[in-house]
């Protein structure tokens, strides 16, 4: 039985004002979303990644705003969705093409991400997943290419067997006005250092622990923390909008087979039940 472990983000920043490090850790919420998508191996590997890579660039661009990623794969119509919340809460969608067993990252996937402004509307960033194909280096490209953003992203996982037993992440962030000579000597200290599953296994479930790590002896102070979660936002309300947008002829149909309407979320797997009553109102109202 898994230990109930507290997912966090931590922030903090370069004495010298050079660098942003954000570190997260997200096994708790991995294990979650990876037991009510039924996700697992490679599927879940990506899976895993995407999501703790989308709340790094949640809390990179708009950590008060939502961001969503979806990452198409090899087949075309595999996907993996990741959406992520200013609370922390986090969930996720698997869809894998008809036949397909695992999900398949290769060049030329292409990774969709979209996040609320401040104003309201929604900016929209799609970059090809540059070779080699990882999930981290396509948020990379993303936040690069679309947002102008210099940093280096890792996103990784410990397995033991079919046991999730850490996740987490990380990204360096250049900040503005900032020389690049400390950004090859980052990029220089990071190739140096273990990978990130090695990083993990190392500093556990503590993301002050891996920045630590990954500065050295560069002072720094932290500026924030926190929490991340698996949470869906799926109610009632939104389940009896969406038979609402069905046409007349198909609520009807419904009413004629049964008697309520048991629909699922495809996030959570939690189920609702959409009664007579609730039809036949939805009905007069078309």
């Amino acid at each position: 039985m898994h230990v109930q472990l507290r997912d966090r983000v931590v922030r903090a920043i370069t004495d010298d004002d050079a660098f942003r490090i954000i570190a997260a850790s997200t096994t708790g919420t991995l294990r979650q979303a990876f037991a009510a998508q039924a996700a697992s191996g490679a599927t879940a590997r990506h899976f895993g990644n995407l999501l703790t890579g989308t709340i790094l660039v949640r809390e990179t661009m708009s950590p008060h705003h939502r961001v969503q990623a979806v990452l198409h794969g090899v087949s075309g119509t595999s996907r993996l969705v990741a959406d992520t919340h200013p609370d922390g809460a986090t969930r996720g969608l698997v869809h894998l093409a008809e036949g397909a067993r695992d999900f398949r990252l290769g060049p030329g996937c292409l990774l969709q991400v979209v996040r609320s402004l401040a104003s309201g509307k929604l900016f929209q960033g799609t970059v090809q997943t540059p070779p080699p194909a990882a999930v981290s280096s396509a948020l990379m490209a993303y936040l690069q290419k679309s947002e102008r953003v210099v940093c280096v992203i890792a996103t990784g996982q410990c397995w033991r067997g079919a046991d999730l037993v850490l996740a987490g992440g990380y990204v360096v962030q250049l900040l503005p006005g900032a020389p690049r000579g400390p950004l090859a000597e980052m990029t220089e200290r990071l190739e140096a250092l273990a990978g990130i599953d090695q990083l993990l296994e190392q500093t556990g479930t503590r993301p002050e622990r891996l920045i630590a790590v990954l500065l050295g002896a560069t002072p720094f102070a932290t500026t924030d923390e926190r929490p991340v979660c698996f949470g869906c936002q799926c109610n009632e309300e939104a389940v009896v909008a969406a038979v609402a947008s069905l046409r007349r002829d198909q609520i009807a149909e419904m009413l004629r087979a049964e008697d309520a309407v048991e629909l699922c979320c495809g996030y959570c797997r939690k189920s609702y039940r959409v009664g007579r009553g609730q039809l036949d109102g939805l009905l007069r109202e078309c």
